[in-house]
This record gives structure tokens, C-alpha cells and sequence, in this order.
């Protein structure tokens, strides 16, 4: 009778053996793709930033002065990608005797993307 008899199929033991493999696999990937996709956002951020900064130096060629105002920089919607509620990146410009100034930050403080001043790139964890 043994002889007649075919063997089908997986044993209990190698599917479970399968099962552990994936698990194992599925744990190493997922914490590398969460780190991936958080470089992506701040990345993003900080291009979205450099854009702005750009901007701002080429409106002030033409007036002579800096502006708060996106929409005067012919921009808008210009957002943190770092939540699932997007935010609006800040710009602050701050007017003196001797010469204007202006900041661009990201309002994701525990994000650490960084900010830009007067132009020059002031990335908090120095990764780009």
C-alpha cells in the first residue's frame, strides 16, 4: 500500500518554515522603506525650500526689498510633505536699517528639515 501512495503537497513544518522566512524578510524591509520614505519627504522639503529661496532673491532684484507673501513670489501651494496633513513651509523676512534679511523654515520641528537663511542652507542633521 506504501507503494501506491504518492506524495502531495506541503508538509505543516515547511509551510511554517516559509511563513518564519517572510516574517524574518518583512521585518528587515519595512523599518529601511519607513527610513527611505522619510529622506524622500525631507528631500522634498528641502528642494521645495531651495525654490522658495531662489524666489525670494529674484523678486529682491526687482523691487529691492524681500517679501513674506508666496503669492507675490508667483508661488503657491508650495507645502511640507512630512505629514499626511500637508503644511505651509514659513517664510519670515525681517526688515532692518542696513539690509533686509529673510528665512524660510519648515514648520515639521520634529522632522528636522532644516532652514534656509538669507540663502544659505542650514540642514540640522547635515544629510542632503
Amino acid at each position: 500500500m506504501n507503494e501506491d501512495y504518492e506524495k502531495k503537497g506541503f508538509t505543516l513544518i515547511e509551510l511554517m518554515i516559509v511563513v518564519v522566512i517572510i516574517g524574518i524578510l518583512a521585518a528587515i524591509a519595512i523599518p529601511k522603506f519607513n527610513d527611505v520614505s522619510e529622506s524622500a519627504k525631507r528631500g522634498a522639503c528641502r528642494a521645495n525650500m531651495r525654490t522658495i529661496a531662489s524666489q525670494e532673491v529674484i523678486y529682491f532684484v526687482s523691487h529691492a526689498v524681500y517679501t513674506n507673501s508666496l503669492a507675490e513670489l508667483n508661488i503657491s501651494g508650495v507645502v511640507c510633505p512630512g505629514n499626511m496633513q500637508p503644511h505651509d513651509i514659513d517664510l519670515a523676512v525681517a526688515y532692518g536699517y542696513s539690509s533686509a534679511s529673510f528665512t524660510i523654515t519648515c514648520p515639521q520641528v520634529d522632522r528636522n528639515h532644516g532652514s534656509i537663511n538669507n540663502g544659505v542652507a542650514s540642514w540640522n542633521d547635515f544629510s542632503e
